[in-house]
């Protein structure tokens, strides 16, 4: 299996949302986005949230949204949306179109394939930095990751196969204990995610598929109990690289 997004907060998986899309390319965010929590920064949950709902697809590529309407759907006052919306367009992530509408960025696909390109070869870099590092304590967790999986392959669910994933991949992040590259990494992984979830989903099917991603955790594994920095860079970088398809 191969995992997207972050390591740190769960499975993301294609969640079948209900969008109604008006013309012109607006959405209707009724139910749509997700509760905003009151702890902490206000800014910064509106901006997890909205950043959230552009990765699963309920706030697709193309379609506009005004300031107005996105605080309206979160229950909360205008300013912290525009704090929020303003870090996301600094991110290439939404487009001001004027000083009130937005639109959800929609890169056409060379930009897509080079942004995912500069993702496969920080997460080579991330690997390098953990055969540095990594303890036997870990390695002998992602070993049972490994062992788990293979042995109840055929029970789990998808979502649960995407978990297994991510406990493997946060293993790796937490060995390279480089918090500003896992920070870089997860800023280019949104990039297309909704597309490759789909696609990670449609592929999971196929027990070959499966199979192969599971031999390229174990090579992993292996460059990294070797302490093989230049093997598991390599062999992570190919990992990466195998999911990204014509888009």
């Amino acid at each position: 299996m191969v995992s997207s997004g972050s390591s740190e907060r769960g499975p993301r998986v294609p969640v079948p949302w209900t969008r109604v899309e008006a013309k012109g390319g607006e959405v209707s965010l009724e139910n749509a986005l997700p509760q905003v929590a009151r702890s902490g920064s206000l800014a910064e949950q509106v901006y997890r949230a909205l950043r959230e709902s552009i990765a699963d697809g309920r706030l697709p590529a193309g379609s506009r949204v005004t300031e107005r309407q996105l605080a309206t759907a979160l229950d909360v006052s205008p300013t912290p949306v525009r704090e929020a919306l303003s870090k996301l367009e600094h991110e290439g992530l939404v487009e001001r179109s004027d000083s009130r509408r937005l639109r959800i960025a929609d890169h056409p696909a060379e930009t897509l394939h080079e942004l995912m390109e500069v993702e496969v070869m920080l997460r080579g870099a991330e690997a390098r930095f953990a055969a540095r590092k990594i303890t036997d304590e870990a390695l002998e967790r992602m070993r049972r990751i490994l062992d788990e999986l293979v042995a109840s392959r055929e029970s789990l669910t998808l979502a649960q196969q995407f978990e297994m994933a991510q406990r493997f991949d946060a293993e790796i992040a937490r060995a390279a204990a480089n918090p500003a590259l896992r920070s870089l990494i997860e800023s280019y992984a949104i990039y297309a995610s909704d597309y490759r979830l789909s696609l990670a989903a449609e592929d999971a099917k196929n027990p070959d598929w499966v199979a192969s991603r599971i031999a390229d955790h174990r090579e992993i594994l292996a460059a990294l109990a070797a302490r093989d920095e230049d093997a598991v860079e390599r062999t992570m970088r190919r990992h990466a690289r195998s999911s990204i398809r014509t888009l």
